[in-house]
């Protein structure tokens, strides 16, 4: 319940960021059957190579009620009155899985920590806690981030499965469940490498040893079963690499430098468990350029990390905190360098656990050597848990509120984080959308100066020019895009506007033809070159074959319910000739634009239905 209130706010939370390649725009959601796609995912998104993930997502667009299930992104114009409401509807599903998720994993900390403790009252505060917890919120209310929740939950759930198999007559099927679900956390996220080591490290701090042969016969099974998912998690790393964000190939992070960087990282983590504010969405984290610059972070680190080693050594139950917050932030930050996401606050997930009850049992610990009666530490403790609780509570609820628009949680970033580039790019896009093109042109050239080889920002300087009826200053700015990284998607996609805008055909649909490369499920891009290909007045650029492959493409990628789509697949019928089927196709666009309520679309695809009529084609 304490969760509950905690989060009520995340409900209208919208699709930010990486959401959009995620879940927007990701053809292998739409569908639960067969698994092995709704698994699956585009390269380099943050699902890829995490089915475990992916198959939540789809079953999340499965279980959607069919009217709002493809509406993702604020109204706009010409969208129906209840655009909105559906939009709410549709993150309501998303958000729900999340905050499930948080309160199991919630209540798997709970278990843990009574089986660990052998009482209730520190658990419960544990619990309570870490599920209010500021902290957590990047985790639970950004929607795609269900990655590192749900390999949260399959963590705790390993551990406390685990520990169940030991205490158990039934300590075989306890076992099993431990493999199963550590398995499934394999396909959440790699972080998930870790738990077979802290669970080796529960049994060896906390659990002591086992005293029949059969116990230790099965235990060395359990413990054999976990490690061979890590099987599971060498294939995934395998056949899903992360080329573009994730390795040692990157010449501005060789390894120790990222090494050097995560001290003051992790040390901004510390601060944030005690102190959670500001927290900040994208943080553009600048790499360490000598240890120097990290020294006073790299000596805490070093400290506490000696510390573990120590009482470990030595058998110290408390110890298991610290292993379990090193073992855990290990894959992502010490030596692989993650070049996207230097810091991100959703990588505390399960670490945060470890320091909440380190802050629990120290309490609990002072409180047993103050000079109150048993009774009034009781209370004391109750009331400090209490109130901490109810002070996390209203910081997450709002924190929760940034998250209800794009140009909200970016304009929050730039605001704690004013030399981000990607921050000012991307409240440049929402100020774009909104049509404040003027103010996102500041904002794009904010970003192109903090980093001239932001490619991204350079395509969408270019297309913000030529809206701005400066086309040939941003063609110069895409062009420069192209310069940098020759597979920039978003320049291919803006040249092709920017060409089209000026009637060059030939040109733009070289460009979108590329972009398409990129991304051949985009819809956008599938209805821009097939209406060329379909309709250009130029006969040597047109082909009506080419152009109804893209446009049935188009439809079936947004199942029908896209009127545009449905448009350029008349076009591309009429330009093959096959005007019934044309006629067909564009009356089954304007219904659809007639239910949106954009009368000026119906206008014009009842001037298309009558060339049709007329057994002509379409020229734009």
């Amino acid at each position: 319940m304490v969760g509950v209130v905690a989060y009520r706010a995340s409900f209208a939370g919208v699709f930010l960021l990486d959401d959009g390649p995620a879940i927007v725009h990701n053809p292998n959601i739409r569908a639960l059957w067969p698994l092995t796609r709704a698994m699956a995912a585009p390269t380099e998104v943050t699902v890829a190579g995490r089915p475990t993930v992916s198959l939540s997502l789809a079953a999340n667009y499965a279980l959607a009620q069919p009217d709002v299930r493809d509406v993702f992104e604020p109204a706009a114009p010409g969208d129906p009155p209840d655009h909105t409401s559906k939009l709410l509807a549709n993150l309501w599903g998303y958000h729900a899985v999340n905050l499930a998720i948080h309160i199991g994993a919630a209540l798997a900390l709970f278990g843990i920590a009574r089986r660990s403790l052998s009482s209730t009252a520190a658990p419960l505060a544990i619990a309570l806690v870490w599920v209010t917890h500021p902290l957590t919120t990047g985790s639970v209310t950004y929607i795609v981030q269900r990655a590192e929740s749900l390999m949260g939950l399959c963590f705790l759930l390993t551990l406390y499965f685990a520990i169940r198999a030991r205490e158990s007559r039934a300590r075989l099927w306890w076992s099993l469940a431990a493999v199963v679900v550590c398995a499934a956390g394999m396909g959440s996220k790699q972080v998930m490498v870790a738990a077979p080591l802290v669970v080796a490290a529960w049994d060896w701090l906390i659990g002591g040893p086992i005293d029949d042969a059969r116990g230790r016969r099965d235990r060395w099974l359990l413990f054999a079963g976990l490690a061979a998912t890590w099987i599971l998690l060498a294939y995934l790393l395998v056949t899903q690499p992360r080329v573009n964000s994730v390795g040692f190939d990157f010449p501005g992070w060789p390894w120790w430098r990222y090494l050097v960087t995560q001290a003051g990282v992790i040390a901004h983590y510390l601060r944030l468990a005690i102190v959670p504010a500001p927290l900040v969405f994208d943080y553009g984290w600048p790499a360490a350029r000598t240890i120097s610059d990290v020294a006073p972070a790299l000596a805490l680190i070093a400290g506490l990390l000696a510390l573990t080693i120590w009482l470990a050594m030595r058998k110290r139950p408390v110890a298991f905190l610290g292993v379990w917050f090193f073992a855990i932030l290990a894959p992502t930050s010490s030596i692989v360098p993650i070049v996207t996401e230097v810091a991100a606050e959703q990588r505390m997930y399960l670490p945060l656990a470890a320091m909440v009850a380190a802050a629990v049992l120290g309490v609990r610990w002072l409180l047993s050597r103050s000079a109150l009666d048993a009774r009034a530490r009781t209370w004391a403790g109750a009331a400090a848990c209490a109130a901490l609780v109810a002070t996390f509570s209203v910081m997450t609820d709002a924190r929760n509120h940034d998250y209800h628009s794009d140009g909200q949680i970016w304009l929050d970033t730039l605001q704690k984080r004013p030399d981000n580039p990607r921050a000012h790019n991307n409240y440049a896009v929402d100020l774009l959308m909104r049509g404040e093109t003027g103010l996102a042109e500041i904002h794009f050239r904010a970003a192109t100066t903090l980093d001239p080889e932001f490619a991204e920002a350079h395509a969408n300087l270019g297309a913000a020019l030529c809206r701005l009826q400066r086309c040939d200053e941003g063609i110069v700015e895409l062009e420069r895009a192209l310069a940098i990284r020759g597979d920039a998607k978003q320049a291919h996609r803006n040249l092709g506007e920017a060409y089209a805008a000026r009637g060059e055909f030939p040109r733009a649909l070289d460009h979108f033809l590329r972009a398409l490369d990129a991304e051949p499920d985009d819809p956008v891009l599938l209805n821009r070159a097939g209406w060329i290909l379909a309709t250009s007045p130029d006969a040597s650029l047109r082909n009506g074959a080419r152009a109804l492959t893209l446009a049935e493409h188009a439809v079936a990628v947004t199942h029908r319910t896209d009127p545009i789509s449905l448009d350029t697949l008349g076009a591309a019928y009429a330009e093959l000739g096959r005007f019934p089927d044309a006629i067909t196709a564009t009356n089954a666009a304007r219904d659809l634009a007639r239910d949106r309520g954009d009368a000026q679309f119906v206008s014009e695809l009842d001037t298309r239905i009558s060339v049709y009529n007329s057994r002509r084609a379409f020229r734009q």
